[in-house]
């Protein structure tokens, strides 16, 4: 622990604005809010097939995460006054694995998995090693917890990769054994982050076997059609995320519905809405 703690002394002794700037920027680009707009704008407008696959890959590796964040309850180096934090918002939970690092694994290995180009493999290993090291410039976990990030992240993609195929499709059993994950989470909850990325998980398991069995719509490539899109999706997004905060109590299972509801709509709920529109 002592030498985790020298390394982070390191990070901190060379902060500077350029480089929290930059390492601010890298962390966001593992965070929920930007990986929700990619991956919906890859769904709707570039190809629903490999970027329903990766969303997948990231969700599973947010339930992984948290399940492992729950039992080891490791507590952040700022808890223990080895560092002065920057960007404290954004650590909502336990402290290993990073849960920015192994998101960041889960995209970008994942995309590497999909895409099979050389190119993909060169941006998303600097990418997953950059959120690893903003981590730590941050203050916000220790070397261990990104290097757990990695790992974990790694193995929670061989699994997610085995259980959803090429095709990018969603059967009932995938609906099953989420809805008995939701159920377990609802007695014996975890953490905030833990429910919602279970609830996102459920979400995406129906939203894809709705739209791929009574929707079906195809990607357009038009540009007014994909513009039009992006504003209605997130318009969407945004009510759902917003509205049910507002006019609900800020309890548990509300908390799971407003992320599965998320889900839901931007895989399922707003194709409906292109199919309908656009024809």
């Amino acid at each position: 622990m002592e030498f985790q703690a020298q390394i982070l002394t390191f990070f901190e002794g060379i902060r500077n604005d350029l480089l929290t700037t930059f390492f601010t920027t890298i962390t966001i680009l593992a965070e929920k809010l930007f990986l929700v707009i990619v991956l919906a704008f890859l769904y709707w407008c570039v190809d629903k097939a490999k970027s329903k696959r990766l969303a997948w890959f990231v969700l599973f590796g947010a339930v992984g995460n948290g399940i492992v964040k729950n039992i080891v309850q490791m507590p952040r180096p700022y808890d223990l006054g080895v560092v002065k934090p920057l960007r404290v918002e954004t650590a909502t939970s336990y402290s290993f694995p990073s849960g920015h690092t192994q998101s960041a694994t889960s995209f970008w290995a994942g995309s590497m998995i999909i895409l099979k180009t050389r190119a993909s493999i060169i941006l998303g290993s600097a990418i997953i090693l950059l959120t690893a090291l903003s981590r730590l410039y941050l203050g916000v976990h220790w070397p261990m917890d990104v290097l757990g990030g990695i790992g974990f992240g790694l193995i929670c993609l061989y699994f997610a990769n085995q259980l959803l195929d090429e095709s990018g499709q969603v059967n009932k059993w995938h609906i099953v054994v989420t809805s008995i994950l939701c159920v377990f989470t609802l007695i014996f909850p975890g953490d905030a982050d833990y429910y919602k990325a279970v609830a996102a998980l459920w979400g995406f398991c129906v939203g894809a076997y709705i739209e791929q069995n009574y929707i079906k719509f195809e990607i357009n490539s038009l540009l007014k059609k994909n513009v039009q899109r992006v504003c209605i999706g997130m318009i969407g997004l945004v009510v759902i995320y917003v509205g049910i905060g507002k006019l609900l109590p800020s309890v548990q299972i509300v908390s799971m519905l407003k992320n599965a509801l998320v889900v839901i709509w931007m895989l399922a709920g707003a194709p409906y809405v292109f199919k309908r529109l656009e024809r």
